[in-house]
């Protein structure tokens, strides 16, 4: 198998970045025995995340919950940040932990707006419409990341959302989540909705932002937002208002999308592997499932969680495959002296 080169240049400019990385991370870090695995670092952050999601999901009442939620999204927060330079230091950087970290962070990424979205209590057509701007901003990066060799995050980016969700649920905690369904001012959406607009506003953005800068490749995009348009679609023409099960399983549905197709781009840097095909099949798919469920020709919430289970079946099988793949393959250290090293956000 070919061995593409997947060594890229991080163009973080958090705000935030310098304050963690003086204060904690760096603090943190030196406290890390050689031989602990930077592996293990990004198993355990997304173990962080995935609790905190189960917490704010079924718990949004519980102030210990929540409280521990948001300790659990600081700690995937570090850990995350944390894994790359531990990768550097100890010179166990490979193509595997690259995968795992960027990658794992398909799943992360619906982990964290799933959670803070069910956690003040906004509608699920909302929320999916929260969700899919998050998934069209993370496939961006990752698609401009694959064309460019450029990790480009602006000033307002991932540590800073990942921040915002760990205050948002100590508000949820200590003001509880009827709070965020209250209007700020007499007239006004809720403080829900208005977070929700927000965090979209700023996906959308960083969506257009990347795409702009590329000068090829755009049109990868359009399974993805093929893909989510007809998940929206379908929950807007349902009979209202939706049902639990729908809702659940068109989200749970959204939630898959974004491995699945993000894979795309990850899998042609890191393997130098095409899931077009794949890709378009999956659209298809849930285009098709969707018109049915629309016009009565099968139950709607069996027709979702078909959609869903079959994106789910199509993450477990990209993961489980690359992982087969890259495990036994050398750090970058063991190569040679000279090896070049690979920086991880």
């Amino acid at each position: 198998m070919d061995n593409p080169r997947y060594v890229y240049q991080s163009a973080q400019d958090s705000i935030l970045r310098p304050y963690y990385q003086r204060w904690v991370w760096e603090p943190l870090l030196a406290l890390l025995p050689g031989s602990l695995s930077p592996n293990a670092l990004t198993i355990i952050s997304t173990l962080c995340c995935a609790t905190s999601f189960l917490l704010a999901a079924s718990a949004p009442s519980s102030a210990a919950a929540m409280v521990t939620a948001s300790l659990c999204v600081f700690a995937y927060l570090s850990l995350d940040n944390m894994d790359g330079a531990h990768a550097r230091n100890t010179g166990q950087s490979s193509r595997l932990g690259e995968f795992l970290d960027h990658w794992l962070d398909t799943l992360n990424n619906g982990f964290v707006i799933l959670g803070a979205c069910l956690a003040v209590g906004l509608s699920s057509f909302f929320t999916l419409l929260v969700l899919s701007a998050g998934t069209l901003a993370f496939f961006a990066v990752q698609l401009e990341l694959r064309y460019t060799g450029v990790f480009r995050m602006g000033r307002v980016a991932d540590i800073e959302g990942n921040t915002a969700v760990s205050l948002l649920y100590l508000g949820v905690a200590f003001l509880g989540p009827n709070f965020f369904l209250q209007a700020p001012v007499e007239g006004w959406p809720s403080l829900a909705l208005l977070l929700g607009a927000g965090v979209m506003g700023q996906a959308i953005w960083t969506f257009a932002s990347a795409l702009f800068r590329l000068e090829s490749g755009r049109r990868e995009c359009l399974p993805l937002a093929f893909c989510l348009t007809a998940l929206i679609a379908w929950a807007a023409l349902a009979p209202s208002p939706l049902s639990e099960g729908t809702g659940a399983a068109l989200l749970a549905a959204g939630f898959f999308a974004n491995p699945v197709f993000t894979s795309r781009p990850i899998l042609a840097r890191l393997r130098g592997q095409s899931t077009q095909a794949a890709d378009h099949l999956a659209a298809a798919a849930v285009i098709g499932a969707g018109i049915a469920a629309v016009l009565g020709l099968g139950p709607a919430p069996g027709l979702a969680w078909a959609v869903a289970v079959g994106l789910g079946g199509m993450t477990l099988r990209y993961a489980l495959s690359t992982v087969m793949i890259l495990r036994h393959e050398p750090s970058v250290a063991d190569v040679s002296p000279g090896a070049e090293e690979i920086p991880r956000p």
